[in-house]
């Protein structure tokens, strides 16, 4: 999972370059004056070992998956103040509440049954993408087609996938910005950033934003925190299928309603249709041998592919787990394959592919390196329940999204954290200057 626009999705020339800008930066903040903290700092030796381990690590066809561009913006957070990491957190939220934008109108116009044109874009799982899904495409916004609930008046609500591959990207995205701001929705783009959470419909937003603001509730003691949650609670009810809207019937459906007298009931209970008669006198035989059609019953939507909660870990992947346990020292050590989880794991999105793939010695890293940064960072914060919250709601994430050692994500993971737990939220932060 990466947060690539789809418009980059199949280039990495500017990962590269974000790698080596992230490197410049941290030089030049260096050289500025930013130190890093001793607090921090076996943290991030143990995330940088962990990422030249992986790199390491062998793919199933013997090749390996060079993750060394991400050290970087290790470094580069490593080196920040908290004052650049408030900055960099701030430039994140802006850039990424622009980028929902078109999405949220789009998916606005949708839901009024505003008239516009959309064309289809593959999935960007190659699974999925055989299978027949697709994106529904604007510029600028893509909508997941197969998840979605027609509404009385004609509309639809589609889960918004905004620029990015997948809905839970904008949901859990969204809900690490909130948890930075302190779950406040000013200034403007954390509101943007809110309605963009709640229009994915991610099951993982809802669950974080409401914990968030149910915490916030209980802090600042504001009445008006509790608009967000009943928001929330609302399209909670319609994620989960609780609360399904009443979709317009059929067109058969719709003349059977305007002539009652002219269906029937077969024993099996099948609604069948007849055409009227041509004319008030005409004979009973002629309407007897007119072919008459069942009427067109429309197919049940949902929002989530699934109605299990838990829907991260398929059964290929339950498999590889098994066997993974079942192997043999080496292979419990350093794991099956470095994207084993991919070739055998059904492309699973859980935390468990962190043993598949790189086995115990990856899993404790990476579970080290995590822990020490979240004690440093906890220990220098002002505000520590804040902090505390943000890294249970991280923890959260890591579960269905276990890769955060991508540049977003780590990012998400230090400067939200930094910022939750300083005496000024981002609330209190001018726009970012030009």
């Amino acid at each position: 999972m990466t947060l690539n626009p789809y418009f980059l999705w199949y280039s990495l020339r500017h990962m590269a370059v974000a790698g080596l800008l992230s490197g410049c930066l941290a030089v030049v903040a260096f050289l500025l004056g930013d130190r890093p903290r001793r607090r921090e700092l076996p943290g991030f030796i143990l995330i940088c070992l962990f990422v030249v381990y992986i790199s390491m690590l062998p793919k199933i066809d013997g090749t390996t998956t060079r993750w060394y561009f991400v050290l970087p913006t290790l470094m580069a957070l490593c080196v920040f103040s908290d004052q650049r990491r408030g900055k960099v957190l701030q430039w994140f939220g802006w850039i990424f509440a622009i980028s929902l934008i078109p999405g949220i109108v789009v998916s606005l116009c949708a839901i009024a049954n505003i008239p516009i044109t959309l064309d289809r874009v593959p999935l960007l799982n190659p699974t999925m993408a055989e299978a027949g899904g697709y994106y529904l495409h604007a510029p600028g916004a893509l909508l997941l087609s197969g998840n979605n609930l027609s509404l009385p008046w004609g509309g639809e609500l589609y889960r918004l996938c905004a620029m990015y591959d997948e809905p839970g990207m904008v949901g859990t995205l969204a809900a690490f910005l909130l948890a930075g701001n302190r779950f406040r929705l000013k200034p403007f783009p954390f509101l943007i950033i809110f309605v963009g959470g709640v229009l994915s419909f991610s099951l993982a937003f809802i669950v974080m934003a409401s914990l968030g603001f149910l915490f916030r509730l209980v802090q600042a003691r504001s009445p008006i925190t509790l608009l967000p949650l009943a928001v929330l609670g609302l399209f909670g009810l319609l994620v989960l299928g609780i609360i399904k809207p009443s979709a317009p019937p059929p067109p058969v459906a719709q003349a059977a309603a305007q002539a009652p007298d002219e269906k029937a009931v077969t024993q099996s209970g099948d609604l069948l249709i007849s055409p009227a008669a041509d004319s008030a006198n005409g004979s009973a035989s002629d309407a007897a041998t007119t072919p008459q059609v069942p009427a067109a019953q429309q197919p049940e939507q949902h929002l989530r592919q699934t109605q299990y909660l838990n829907n991260r870990s398929l059964p290929e992947m339950d498999k590889l787990l098994a066997r993974y346990f079942d192997a043999d020292t080496k292979t419990l050590l350093f794991g099956m394959g470095a994207d084993s989880s991919v070739v055998y794991g059904g492309v699973s999105q859980v935390v468990t592919r962190l043993l598949t793939d790189f086995g115990l010695i990856g899993a404790l890293l990476f579970a080290l390196s995590m822990i020490s940064l979240t004690l440093a960072i906890t220990h220098n914060a002002k505000r520590r329940l804040w902090v505390l919250l943000f890294f249970a709601l991280f923890a959260l994430s890591i579960y269905q999204r276990p890769i955060v050692w991508m540049p977003y994500a780590f990012t998400m993971f230090i400067c939200s954290s930094t910022l939750a737990g300083r005496r000024k939220s981002a609330s209190n932060l001018q726009q970012p200057a030009t």
